[in-house]
């Protein structure tokens, strides 16, 4: 982890990611991230004036993960450079526990509350034949 410690080489090494804000980085800003027209992989390039309209701008309020993923997979594994570092994704998404409590609460309004014991001591039986 050198290479993102070490000020100087972080400069070079760590893409700081900003909502609403093209993704560059290096020293001057003279780096940046843009999709490949053809792939649609991201990759890292020296910007120029011919190139410096394509820069990704970062959305992380995508509703896609896919840019986001892709940011994720810039990082050299070996030495850490393109390393995004921010938020990558930030999403509203309904919690498992307030959509259950909510089922719960519509079937208790439609059906009633429910009684356990007469559950289990109630007149169904089966008969086995064997």
């Amino acid at each position: 982890f050198e290479a993102l410690k070490d000020k100087q080489q972080a400069e070079e090494a760590v893409i700081r990611l900003d909502h609403g804000q093209p993704i560059r980085f290096g020293a001057d800003g003279s780096r940046g991230v843009v999709r490949d027209a053809v792939t649609g992989d991201l990759k890292v390039v020296d910007v120029t004036p011919d190139n410096e309209s394509q820069i990704l701008v970062h959305d992380a309020h995508a509703a896609s993960p896919t840019t986001a993923f892709a940011l994720s997979r810039l990082a050299d594994p070996d030495t850490l450079h393109h390393t995004p570092i921010g938020v990558l994704r930030s999403v509203d998404r309904p919690v498992y526990d307030t959509q259950m409590a909510d089922q719960l609460d519509a079937a208790i309004e439609q059906n009633g509350k429910g009684d356990l014991a007469a559950l289990l001591a109630g007149g169904d039986t089966w008969t086995v034949v064997g």
